[in-house]
């Protein structure tokens, strides 16, 4: 049985390098957006390059939340490679321990950072995500730009229930759908004609109305109104809009299920919810899944010396992994296969299927 100081000095490896690229990662997300924030900034709007970093920074961690499983591929083949060009896994397995021992300090390493980026990590990130939405909408006001799900693709449609309708489209929404920043609306009368066309920066719904701030209002004479206030009604329920502008990546995981139900209430979709609940239930799994798969390239790799045919199999078996499972996640975001499926089988399909790899390169 492999003993407690060879057991943490591979999980510190492990994690060491995890960290390490992660660190990397986070790194070079947030020079990227950076330099994009920048490119946005012209002399109409007074925001200092701080404060377009602060806002890059707290944007980074959303974006490398789904990069734990490939930074996991990564960090066991670093690990492994680092290892076996030491000699110590050679001299490990001297000793008589076998590969699932020396595998054993890495997966639980993988549980344990699974269980942390699900429970603590994907909330913090939401968290700082929207921080930095409200920061964008702030510095930036009319201009707001995101790289959210939000942008410009956020449309809706209200009817008033006597033939009129408006179509609404905001730059960015925040809080649920009720704060809305950079807003367009078209309001349609009975014969389906533009009557009035409304643009604000700023919108919040409160019950039974939007109120707009910095409005601008053009009729159908082509004159227009400006004001600081503008009301406009709306039957649209706080639970609808949550449904019609919020998205399941950008849901906290202790907040998943009460979401899922406020918007199973309005009569909207909720299964994407549920898929992403059980989707971070699942990532521990998913991580060793990870773990097996790269174990199965780079321990092969020493012995016959095929390096980059061994790696790059290993790297594209989890990119086949992680595709498969978005594949499911739709399936299952959409009804065609039970939530529970959805989010679990893929993890339980690649850790048999690593265990079978291993067994066959170990025994034969």
């Amino acid at each position: 049985m492999i003993g407690p100081t060879l057991f943490r000095y591979i999980a510190w490896r492990f994690t060491k390098a995890l960290v390490a690229m992660m660190l990397l990662l986070l790194f070079l997300i947030v020079t990227v957006d950076f330099i994009e924030g920048l490119r946005r900034l012209n002399d109409e709007i007074d925001v200092s390059a701080g404060q377009v970093y602060l806002v890059s920074l707290y944007t980074a961690p959303f974006f490398i939340d789904k990069a734990f499983p490939f930074a996991c591929l990564f960090a066991t083949m670093i690990t492994l490679f680092q290892l076996n060009q030491k000699m110590e896994l050679v001299v490990a397995r001297a000793a008589g321990v076998s590969v699932w021992q020396f595998l054993l300090p890495i997966g639980a390493a993988a549980f344990a950072i699974g269980i942390f980026a699900a429970t603590v990590y994907n909330p913090a990130a939401i968290g700082f995500y929207q921080k930095s939405l409200d920061m964008k909408a702030e510095l930036f006001g009319r201009q707001v730009d995101t790289n959210a799900k939000t942008v410009s693709g956020f449309w809706m449609r209200q009817d008033d229930g006597k033939g009129r309708s408006t179509v609404v489209n905001a730059k960015l929404a925040r809080q649920g759908g009720t704060l809305l920043d950079g807003v367009r609306m078209l309001r349609f009368d009975e014969k389906g004609a533009i009557y009035e066309r409304i643009e604000a920066a700023s919108a919040e719904h409160r019950g039974s109305h939007w109120v707009l701030s910095d409005v601008s209002i053009t009729d159908s004479a082509q004159k227009t109104l400006r004001t600081a206030v503008h009301e406009v009604e709306t039957n649209l329920s706080a639970q609808y809009l949550l449904g019609v502008s919020g998205d399941a990546d950008s849901t906290g995981f202790w907040d998943l299920r009460r979401t899922a139900e406020r918007i199973r209430l309005s009569g909207l979709n909720h299964l994407p919810y549920l898929v992403q609940f059980h989707n971070l239930l699942a990532l521990p799994l998913f991580l060793i899944a990870m773990v097996l798969i790269a174990a199965s390239a780079s321990l092969r790799f020493v012995r016959s010396g095929q390096a980059g045919k061994l790696i790059l199999g290993g790297i594209l078996g989890g990119f086949v992994l992680y595709a498969s499972t978005r594949l499911v996640t739709s399936l299952g975001s959409n009804g065609i296969v039970p939530p529970l499926l959805a989010a679990w089988s893929p993890s339980l399909v690649a850790v048999l299927f690593g265990m079978s790899i291993l067994l066959y390169q170990e025994d034969g």
